[in-house]
């Protein structure tokens, strides 16, 4: 739950924003150019907030997009509770709505870090959304496998106090992929022990999307792989891919 009093930081190069996604305000950061280009919604990780996708945000703007950087539902910036992705992906959906219909955006990415790769990828499978593609980097897709693998015991200890029963399939993103009808890429980091390389690796091949391994890239992405993520994103999906 957002605690009174406590706010996202100030970003000097960065504008704040407020999203109505219905029964909570989603709080972030915004990024625009001054004309017409495509732009992405960034999702970050679990333990952290709006503020920690500021690297790929300016990456991104420097290359031409707009980029908007939100927190997600109960996280720093963000109002109500945080349920790890049973309310996250009809929010993410208002906020795809929201940002579609700015002035100047051609088309929009979705693209989502470690937990908010799982939203986006739930996000485009179970929503009728207006993304045109989606990009999940270190993303959790089946959570008892990634419950019995991971390296980080804090993750399992909070799947066990938060997580319905339903949630444990209904919720894993590998559950519908089946269901993915947009352009998907899943990028790995052949070095991570918090969600195995194995979770984007199924989920691509179960949805028919693009793999991009990094061999050397843990969990987190340092500034250089953000760096080739984000060249390989806007070079995929500066025009609108079409739809499967």
């Amino acid at each position: 739950m957002t605690i009174p009093g406590l706010e996202l930081p100030d970003l000097p190069d960065a504008a704040r924003v407020s999203v109505n996604a219905g029964d909570v305000m989603l709080g972030g950061y915004t990024w625009w150019q001054p004309g017409i280009a495509p732009a992405v919604l960034l999702m970050h990780g679990w333990g952290q907030d709006a503020s920690s996708m500021a690297t790929p945000a300016r990456l991104l703007h420097a290359r031409g997009w707009h980029a908007v950087s939100l927190s997600s539902r109960g996280w720093l910036g963000s109002g109500g509770c945080d349920d790890y992705g049973r309310s996250g992906p009809r929010d993410t959906a208002r906020a795809l709505d929201w940002l579609a219909g700015q002035p100047g955006v051609t088309h929009t990415v979705l693209l989502g870090f470690s937990m908010g790769g799982m939203l986006a990828l739930l996000t485009t499978s179970t929503q009728d959304t207006r993304a045109s593609s989606v990009v999940a980097v270190s993303p959790p897709t089946d959570f008892r496998r990634v419950y019995a693998a991971t390296a980080l015991g804090a993750l399992r200890r909070y799947y066990d106090a938060v997580f319905t029963p339903e949630q444990w399939h209904e919720g894993s993103p590998l559950t519908h992929a089946g269901t993915q009808r947009l352009p998907n890429l899943l990028v790995v980091g052949e070095r991570d022990t918090f969600c195995p390389p194995v979770e984007g690796r199924s989920y691509a091949q179960a949805a028919g999307g693009e793999l991009l391994s990094l061999p050397d890239m843990a969990h987190q992405p340092t500034d250089e792989e953000w760096a080739v993520i984000v060249g390989h994103v806007t070079r995929r999906f500066r025009a609108r891919p079409p739809r499967r």
